[in-house]
């Protein structure tokens, strides 16, 4: 009853107001069940595909899923501006239903002008500088490291972005990466380009370490892990790598319901070391008690990726991107350096961390 009062009844209020909408414009009340079939449906469809959707049918699902939510936007926007106008006298919808013309083209202008930010959006990446002050007294020297999560590398999403990322990191003096999760988009198989021959060009002096996240778990783990291996990637799940002083942990995806707690990863820690923990999900924020743990880093939420839902994750999530100090930690949550189904970002941008750990 609370999941459908809090979730599903709004989504219907929501769709039935733009089914209204179209019923206006264009004098049918058939729009009162095509609207609702052509929201649903796809859900439908993935929901049963969902094992073995293709590339390509995940690209036309997203761009499918994208235009759709701007309509239904668009459409309540409209009705609730119309509300309004009457108060004034004037009728907005009649006048739509008038103009259909001139709606059409309205609409194609939209569409494309969110495309072309959306994608811009995406296509760009955003360096965030973050100086962290550290309480180790065995750092002897500031310690550089970038940390970039979501990749969501398959057939379609290639590694162009994971080289440019990679050439920033270089250019800043970069000594370590930290990878948050969700690397691959589903199997490695998919994957088409050579990830190997892009990270064999790079050049950092402490490695790269990534924690793993759901999606490595959607395609078969055990595959997804060796493959990434094969990469050049170490892998910590629950594990942990001292380096200069420095106590990096990664913990497992919440997929796995064996993982180990947090406190149960701090317990042979030593005491002096800063510790940054590798989290994919932020959700684990939660169990932040006040325990020794400097930096807390996490992905997962795309931020939303697409208006209006960055507004939602950030309801979700107690950090839901960027900086927010929780308790005594550091914690920093990346919106992702790829996105899910479609190259669109809409509130939301593709974005890499340069970390500056100081030296006490």
């Amino acid at each position: 009853m609370i999941f459908i009062l809090q979730r599903l009844l709004p989504v219907v209020l929501f769709i039935m107001t733009a089914a209204y909408f179209f019923s206006k414009v264009y004098s049918s009340l058939w729009f009162f069940l095509i609207v609702p079939l052509i929201s649903f449906s796809p859900f439908i469809f993935f929901y049963f595909l969902r094992e073995n959707r293709s590339d390509i049918f995940e690209i036309a699902f997203g761009h499918y899923l994208f235009y759709l939510n701007y309509i239904l936007i668009g459409a309540v926007s409209i009705v609730l501006i119309s509300f309004i106008l009457k108060l004034f006298s004037l009728d907005l919808l009649g006048l739509i239903s008038q103009k259909k013309m001139f709606f059409h083209i309205f609409i194609l202008l939209s569409f494309i002008g969110l495309s072309y930010i959306g994608n811009r959006n995406f296509q760009n990446i955003l360096v965030e500088n973050y100086e962290v002050p550290s309480q180790n007294i065995n750092l002897d020297k500031d310690l550089k490291f970038a940390f970039i999560s979501d990749i969501h590398l398959n057939g379609k999403f290639d590694g162009s972005k994971l080289r440019e990322s990679f050439k920033k990191m270089e250019d800043e003096g970069v000594e370590l990466v930290l990878i948050g999760g969700d690397f691959l988009d589903n199997s490695y198989k998919i994957v088409t380009d050579d990830i190997k021959s892009i990270i064999d060009a790079t050049s950092f002096k402490h490695g790269i370490y990534l924690a793993l996240g759901n999606h490595e778990y959607y395609g078969g783990i055990d595959e997804n892990i060796n493959y990434i291996k094969t990469l050049g990637i170490n892998i910590l799940r629950d594990e942990s790598v001292e380096i200069e002083g420095v106590t990096i942990i990664g913990r497992d995806d919440r997929h796995n319901k064996n993982r180990k707690s947090l406190d149960e990863l701090l317990k042979n820690v030593e005491s002096e070391n800063t510790v940054i923990v590798v989290d994919h999900n932020p959700e684990s924020l939660k169990e932040l008690k006040g325990e020794k743990v400097d930096l807390y880093l996490s992905g997962h939420t795309h931020r939303g990726q697409i208006f209006p839902f960055n507004l939602l994750v950030d309801y979700m999530y107690e950090n839901s991107r960027g900086y927010k100090k929780i308790n005594n930690t550091h914690s920093y949550v990346s919106s992702g350096l790829g996105t899910w189904m479609i190259p669109y970002r809409i509130g939301s941008q593709s974005e890499m961390f340069i970390l500056n750990l100081m030296a006490k």
